[in-house]
């Protein structure tokens, strides 16, 4: 069932999931910290609405975001990132946590998918976000 303009995902104090239909984007907006279940309630409702909108870009707003657990981090890495490969996510684009080791911690991870499969693009800011999404790739 597609959801237009619809919450995938909200729990207060993690993040909202959404998807904005105007800019054909899966929007996300960290909160603070989950735990391993709504980490992965997360990264679900991420993969049903790139699904559900056979969407292709992501903008996550980590700014507020907190250090993640290394079992959830390895299972963003293992499990996340073929999952919305596949879905047809081809353009990330990330609002850096302000906690340093968040920010270190998830440019790692995503270090290692190829430039090839996904672009990825790291901001200070939304706006600065958006507008690397809006721009047309070659």
């Amino acid at each position: 069932m597609t959801r237009s303009g619809a919450t995938y995902f909200e729990h207060a104090g993690v993040a909202p999931v959404r998807w904005e239909a105007d800019t054909a984007t899966v929007m996300v907006v960290w909160e603070g910290w989950a735990d391993s279940a709504e980490f992965g309630a997360l990264l679900d409702a991420e993969i049903a609405a790139l699904n559900d909108h056979k969407g292709s870009r992501l903008l996550a707003d980590c700014r507020r975001q907190r250090v993640l657990s290394p079992a959830d981090q390895l299972r963003a890495d293992k499990e996340w990132t073929p999952r919305a490969l596949a879905a047809g996510l081809k353009q990330f684009a990330i609002v850096l946590p302000q906690s340093a080791l968040a920010a270190m911690n998830l440019r790692d991870l995503l270090a290692k998918v190829p430039k090839r499969v996904m672009e990825i693009g790291y901001f200070a800011t939304v706006e600065e976000a958006r507008v690397w999404l809006a721009t047309p790739t070659a």
